[in-house]
């Protein structure tokens, strides 16, 4: 055994005692199926995926770099949302999304043919409103607490109103807000150099972006995990089924990329893949 520094010994935590020299740890695991109590009433709180979203923005940027720049040597690219709101519409079945992003742009350039690739880093801003429609019902109740209910009470002469007695009504519901995430991104893109001077160097780029995003909106539902939604539940569900109905025939059709069996990841990957075939 080897005694390490003192140093080492302390930053363990075991006080003064020496640190033996590791010559193998042999490591086994055993992957278990779930298992949870039995419930009377299997009911849960859970993330309920309502629509995975699929939204193309159209981007065109100029971006003017510090220094005079002979060619670029690559573009690295990075996309996140500064705002991503999903607000339940009027109609049913349907939400408005609200997004802001970034694509965070690191540009490496030479000035010349031989010297140092300089890095400058730019963010490119977009925005969209999209109207989306849901698959699974979005649970949004309003309250009444403005237009106050109230209560009045018959006079003891029972001529009229008893105004020394009197009460009021109101109510309001606490929702769970729809939450957007974002699942993946890619970005197809086409730069022109600009202002280019006699001696063939450029000042300013001008970059056409196709932005897509994989989003998926959840919304935290109470859930029975035992009942699920065949047709001997349509009776019992009553107007449901009609609702559901009318949801489905304001979606959009369906092709062979968003098929009911692939998942937001699949569909991602199959893009990707048709694009570099």
């Amino acid at each position: 055994m080897k005694k390490k520094h003192d140093r080492d010994r302390y930053d363990h935590g075991f006080g003064s005692c020496d640190v033996a020299d590791t010559i193998k740890a042999a490591c086994y695991s055993r992957s278990l199926p779930p298992f949870g109590g039995f419930q009377r009433f299997p009911v849960a709180d859970i993330p309920v995926v309502l629509a995975e979203v699929i939204l193309e923005a159209d981007v065109e940027a100029d971006i003017d770099l510090p220094s005079a720049a002979r060619e670029i040597k690559s573009i690295r690219k990075n996309v996140y949302l500064k705002q991503a709101k999903a607000v339940p519409s009027v109609a049913f079945g349907i939400v408005k999304l609200f997004i802001t992003g970034v694509v965070h742009k690191n540009i490496q350039y030479v000035e010349e043919c031989s010297g140092y690739v300089k890095d400058y880093s730019v963010e490119v801003e977009f925005q969209c409103n999209q109207q989306v429609p849901l698959y699974n019902f979005a649970q949004n109740q309003s309250s009444q607490k403005n237009s106050v209910a109230e209560y009045r009470y018959l006079d003891k002469k029972g001529h009229g109103a008893d105004h020394s007695k009197f009460g009021s009504f109101h109510y309001e519901f606490f929702n769970e807000p729809i939450e957007v995430k974002l699942v993946g991104a890619y970005i197809n893109e086409l730069d022109l150099a600009k202002d280019y001077d006699k001696h063939g160097h450029f000042h300013s780029i001008t970059e056409k972006m196709e932005v897509v995003l994989f989003l998926k909106l959840l919304q935290v539902q109470q859930v029975n995990l035992r009942r699920r939604f065949f047709e001997k539940d349509a009776a019992e569900e009553g107007d449901m089924a009609e609702l559901q109905e009318q949801a489905m025939l304001q979606a959009p059709e369906e092709d062979d990329l968003e098929a009911p069996d692939q998942s937001l990841h699949d569909r991602m990957k199959a893009i990707i893949k048709r694009l570099e075939d």
